[in-house]
């Protein structure tokens, strides 16, 4: 995601939140922390998944599994909440000063201690034994007072919350300095969500009211920063290993375009390269006409491919010296559904396929294998038609001479509009005049 487009999401989750809490402040809270209790849940779920392949992802799901606890204990008894009736103010902000200092002190172990499973296995004890003790602690009164309604916050509540930031601000430090491998995709997420953090630690040594502004401005910065972490360790871990799957999806279908193609080839050495030919013709056309990335890049596949279907023409037809007969130029056309039948089972685009089984179409409905017409061929298809035309026009055949490329492009004038897009046509005599040449 964009600086730009985070900064807007920012500003209105801060603009939502702040006229949810000026309507009712109680239910503004409760979904401020509904989302970050979901969002500890995802990242306990993501751990659980990647547990023995990232350390760090393991160690967050930990820690957040535990912190998660104590912020729906702080939601429950937060003032107007009336689940425990025993409790106040003062229970809720004492869970909320044991989740952020065992928040804070979980980051920064997390980096600190090496990369190795009996440090996880420490890891893990350490936030679970915080958890139990804490909540404990809280239940049997012990916990020193955080919150009293005649005077606001103690001494204990605000030494606590910039110890917080202290320890943040130590993480912080040692992420800038920090070259572990495991961290690294999620370093700068993580600086900013401690930043945030670090920043809301702050508004909150310094309320008297739990309703007031500082209060609400405080949990705007903890909603950022919890987004953040939605963002770049949740969402993120999920989908690397997706973008590496597709990945390598992509080189296996190189590979495999690659070996069709020299296939073809070797078949017909009168056609070698011309797949590639084609295909760098077909990308300059889309080019000049401002098709998509994502669709000229189908288009170059396709180019690619679109005569691997000729491996099942007799090898005798296809290097025939004398012009072919009817039955034979009917044995060839059939090429066209073979590739399309021979690929169509691949992980690739629909358009992929659909370009190749269009490409000997003509606009007027004199083509094959389905006459379609006009609009009913893609643009993709079009172009790709006008490219193998010229490039088969600038090779020798086994029954004839290379007529070259002035006798192509008189091809192309002559059939602009009716069987060629003239649009097409257009563009692509504008590459060859701005001196595009075949390669090989």
């Amino acid at each position: 995601m964009k600086l730009r487009s985070r900064f807007f999401i920012w500003g209105s989750l801060a603009l939502v939140s702040w006229g949810l809490s000026r309507f009712n402040y109680l239910f503004y809270h409760t979904t401020v922390e509904i989302f970050t209790i979901s969002v500890a849940m995802m990242l306990v779920a993501v751990a659980l998944i990647v547990r023995s392949k990232n350390n760090i992802v393991f160690r967050l799901g930990s820690l957040y599994a535990v912190v998660m606890v104590f912020d729906i204990l702080h939601t429950l008894s937060f003032k107007g909440m009336s689940v425990f009736q025993n409790w106040s103010a003062n229970q809720s902000t004492q869970f909320w000063i044991l989740g952020r200092s065992l928040e804070a002190l979980g980051l920064a172990l997390a980096i600190v201690l090496p990369n190795c499973k009996r440090c996880n296995i420490f890891y893990w004890v350490f936030v679970a034994a915080s958890g139990i003790a804490g909540i404990l602690l809280v239940g049997s009164g012990v916990f020193p007072d955080c919150y009293l309604a005649e005077t606001g916050l103690t001494a204990f509540k605000i030494i606590m919350e910039l110890a917080i930031v202290g320890v943040i601000a130590f993480t912080i430090f040692l992420l800038m300095k920090t070259d572990n491998k495991e961290l690294a995709p999620y370093k700068n997420y993580y600086l900013t969500a401690l930043f945030f953090t670090a920043l809301s630690e702050l508004l909150f040594t310094n309320y008297i009211d739990p309703y007031g502004f500082t209060n609400t401005l405080g949990h705007i910065f903890r909603l950022i920063s919890y987004f953040v972490i939605l963002e770049g360790i949740v969402v993120r871990s999920f989908t690397e290993p997706l973008d590496t799957l597709y990945k390598n999806m992509n080189t296996m279908v190189e590979e495999l375009t690659n070996i069709m193609g020299e296939t073809t080839e070797i078949k017909n050495p009168y056609t070698a390269g011309r797949q590639k030919r084609v295909a760098a013709l077909s990308e300059e056309i889309a080019k000049k006409m401002h098709l998509s990335g994502e669709r000229r890049k189908e288009l170059v596949l396709a180019s690619r491919l679109h005569d691997v279907g000729t491996l099942f023409v007799p090898t005798d037809i296809i290097s025939k010296v004398t012009p072919v007969s009817q039955i034979e130029y009917n044995l060839i056309k059939q090429h066209v559904i073979k590739s399309y039948e021979l690929l169509k089972g691949l992980p690739l685009s629909w358009r992929i396929f659909e370009i190749i089984r269009q490409h000997h179409e003509r606009i007027d409905g004199s083509g094959y294998p389905r006459a379609l017409k006009g609009d009913e061929i893609l643009l993709e298809a079009k172009i790709l038609a006008v490219a193998d035309v010229l490039e088969a026009m600038n090779y020798d055949r086994p029954h004839r001479k290379a007529p070259g490329m002035e006798k192509a492009v008189e091809e192309l004038k002559r059939n602009s509009g009716i069987l060629y897009d003239a649009r097409v046509v257009e563009v692509c005599i504008e590459v060859i005049d701005g001196g595009f040449k075949f390669d090989g």
